[in-house]
């Protein structure tokens, strides 16, 4: 079984990075279907320790439901995949063997509707399905792992600094650059048309990927150093997009609208990704009053997400009142219902809340993760348990984090280090991973079972960090 270490050297490639010619089915002589998810994994485990991440339920459950819609339509419909955001203001998205696509929230916020923010998933999607890593690496025999390990690291500092990214890749992969730029268009073009009949066999329209990716071009101007991110990770040329256009008016025209869900996420998102809450919600109630929005239900509930932050209560429920009159019942208004009072230390009635609203909408993620968090601050720890055991929600660090300590105040003392150690190493820390089990190991009383299982788990992730250890000694080299 190839280690974790050695797939996290080559998860990190930005799905354009590095591109060749169509070389169908002989990828998979070089990553199995399990070799591809163990890289996805590892990818977002380093990723989470070097990137902020937006772990919001209820925007991944948006972006996973469209993601999932368009993927059903490939010609790999068993592939599984995992969606997220990055909150990164540039405008750019990849994705990675396994299925994992990033999105940064600059992307999705620049989108104008929801058949652009399909087409760049559908785009994406058709990396992934494609196996256009694979089909580099088969190619590719000069590229060593040590020159993979250190555009791993490249890649995630582009994530912040697209500059020094660059200069770090242009430094280790000299001797390869003609072979990036003779295959990226290949590969770009394939995800193009792939990616095209997705959009249209899942309900979307096509030409909304032509069109979103010449008003990138035609916007590059207010953007420093040039050009989008997206742009630089996937070349668009003026001759591509003509194709691209012609393509897709193949398709029959569909008139859509947005599906309400797309604009309360990128309300939501907006929310998350602006640090002065004050300042947005000041701008957005102008807007408000200027009639200056697509979607008023998105804006009133940016605005009851800034009151709430910024502790301004009495303004969180006229907007509340609105959103549940003038439009349908919602996860997102349910939760933000009991939290309104959770944060007027109305505990009792917040939890009541959370009952009801798990009665309509059962083992929702954000709602059970919510109340079991309140549950937990009223040491009720025993009702929020099998709640949270409902879930296994296994790509959200937070959970980990919250279960741990829920076993804790329940006794479960064992589980509650191993939740710990799931918590740290879904994060990429495997050091303090490796710790929680240590610490596991010194309990007294352990039966054999709980014996076996700590020390199964400690030859595991000692193993990996050595790993880890070792490839990060040969990347100084």
């Amino acid at each position: 079984m190839k280690s974790i270490a050695w797939l996290a050297l080559l998860c990190c490639l930005p799905c354009a990075a590095l591109e060749l010619p169509d070389m169908g089915a002989s990828a998979s002589s070089v990553l199995s279907p399990a070799d591809e998810k163990r890289l996805g994994e590892g990818f977002m485990r380093q990723l989470r320790n070097g990137v902020d991440i937006i772990d919001d339920l209820e925007v991944n459950s948006y972006l996973n439901a469209l993601g999932h819609q368009i993927a059903a339509y490939s010609d790999n419909p068993e592939q599984r995949f995992y969606f997220f955001v990055v909150n990164e203001n540039s405008i750019n998205a990849f994705a990675v063997p396994g299925g994992f696509v990033g999105v940064h929230s600059g992307l999705f916020l620049h989108t104008q509707n929801e058949n652009e923010l399909a087409s760049v998933l559908a785009h994406e999607i058709a990396h992934v399905t494609q196996h256009h890593i694979a089909r580099t690496m088969e190619a590719s025999n000069n590229f060593s792992l040590p020159t993979m390990a250190a555009i791993v690291a490249a890649a995630i500092a582009g994530m912040k600094n697209p500059q020094v990214a660059e200069a770090a890749i242009a430094a280790v992969t000299a001797g390869n650059i003609q072979m990036q730029i003779n295959f990226t268009r290949a590969h770009e073009e394939e995800a193009d048309r792939v990616g095209m009949k997705m959009l249209a066999d899942s309900g979307f329209d096509p030409r909304s990927m032509p069109i979103f990716f010449e008003r990138l071009q035609a916007s590059n101007r207010f953007y420093e150093g040039g050009l989008p991110e997206f742009l630089r990770t996937h070349p668009v040329t003026s001759n591509r997009v003509a194709e691209a256009r012609d393509r897709a008016e193949q398709y029959p025209k569909k008139l859509l609208s947005d599906s309400p869900l797309y604009q309360l996420a990128r309300a939501k998102l907006l929310f998350l990704s602006e640090s002065d809450k004050t300042k947005l919600a000041k701008n957005l109630q102008r807007a408000l009053q200027e009639a200056r929005y697509r979607d008023e239900r998105a804006v009133r509930y940016a605005i009851a997400l800034c009151l709430l932050a910024t502790r301004e209560y009495s303004g969180v429920q006229p907007q509340l009142d609105w959103l549940v009159k003038h439009d349908t019942d919602r996860v997102a208004y349910r939760s933000l219902q009991a939290r309104l009072a959770a944060a007027q230390n109305q505990p009792t009635q917040a939890l009541q809340l959370y009952s009801k609203a798990l009665q309509s909408y059962p083992n929702d993620p954000q709602l059970t993760l919510e109340y079991a968090e309140l549950l937990l601050q009223q040491n009720r720890a025993a009702t929020a348990k099998p709640l949270l055991l409902d879930l296994h929600l296994r790509n959200y660090p937070e959970y980990h984090r919250l279960l741990a300590l829920v076993q804790r105040q329940i006794g479960e003392i064992v589980d509650s280090y191993f939740s710990m150690a799931e918590y740290y190493y879904s994060s990429g820390r495997t050091a303090l991973a490796l710790e929680q089990i240590k610490q596991a190991r010194q309990l007294k009383g352990l039966d054999f079972y709980q014996a076996s299982r700590i020390e199964a788990r400690h030859h595991e992730l000692q193993q990996e960090l050595h790993e880890e250890n070792a490839a990060k000694k040969r990347d100084q080299h």
